[in-house]
């Protein structure tokens, strides 16, 4: 072998080892911490979701009541997008200060919505038989991670209540994406009777995400299911795609109790 061949493949193997070890999407974090998530937007080393898909517990405080739990579903996010998952930051801060018990789901937004259900119930039952003393569990999910949830509300089967919460879900959104998904396009979801399923509508011509399509893919008829429309402004700023999360989790705070 030529020095120069034998320099390419020490650089492939070395290429190679570096993919596997860090992964496409460059350092995985194992752990997931308060202390260790940034809020500051230009500091942000998206810690939410540089991690392995499944669910994670959210660490370093003390939850004043292990009988209550929350799920958190994050949405889709272009290749391109640097700041991913930045949206929960906040929420995610002021739950541990309020000290509720979280987990975190991280998927891949490229999967199937109903994949990704199948999936997360598989994680939910799963922490509901480790967890015996877990009586109620919630499950918040925004934009995707909306679909996501509002699939496992149809499909719940378990004996175990569940309460669920899609923000600014697209739930008839007729996305190219979703082409080959049972999802697509959707006008009726027909909710299972052990769910508590609320939508949270955001306004279509505020919402970034949804003002430059031709019908509001929130619109949808909900059975056994309520949805409420949030407000064009909260807090003195426009009430968009992402800062809706926030509004729903104070919200949550607010009346844990009553959910």
């Amino acid at each position: 072998m030529t020095s120069i061949k034998k320099s390419v493949h020490i650089y492939l193997y070395s290429l190679l080892f570096l993919i596997l070890f860090f992964g496409c999407g460059g350092k995985k974090y194992r752990k997931l911490e308060t202390n260790n998530i940034i809020i500051d937007k230009s500091k942000y080393d998206e810690y939410l979701i540089n991690r392995v898909n499944g669910i994670h517990r959210l660490s370093g405080y003390t939850p004043s009541d292990s009988s209550k739990g929350i799920i958190l579903v994050h949405g889709y996010y272009p290749s391109n997008w640097r700041t991913k998952g930045h949206e929960w930051t906040t929420a995610l801060k002021d739950l541990a200060e309020s000290e509720v018990l979280v987990w975190w789901f991280k998927h891949d937004w490229n999967d199937c919505p109903e994949v990704t259900s199948q999936r997360l119930a598989i994680a939910i039952d799963s922490l509901k038989i480790k967890r015996g003393y877990l009586d109620q569990v919630y499950v918040i999910g925004h934009s995707l991670g909306g679909l996501v949830v509002s699939d496992l509300a149809e499909k719940w089967k378990s004996n175990h209540k569940l309460t669920i919460h899609a923000i600014a879900a697209p739930l008839s959104h007729y996305s190219e994406r979703l082409n080959s998904c049972e999802v697509r396009g959707k006008e009726k979801y027909t909710f299972s009777d052990n769910v508590d399923y609320v939508q949270w509508r955001t306004s279509k011509y505020i919402d970034g995400a949804f003002k430059h399509l031709e019908k509001d893919p929130q619109n949808v008829d909900l059975i056994n299911g309520d949805y409420i429309l949030l407000p064009k402004e909260w807090n003195g700023k426009r009430l968009g795609h992402n800062l809706s999360i926030q509004l729903v989790v104070d919200q949550f705070l607010d009346k844990i109790n009553l959910f």
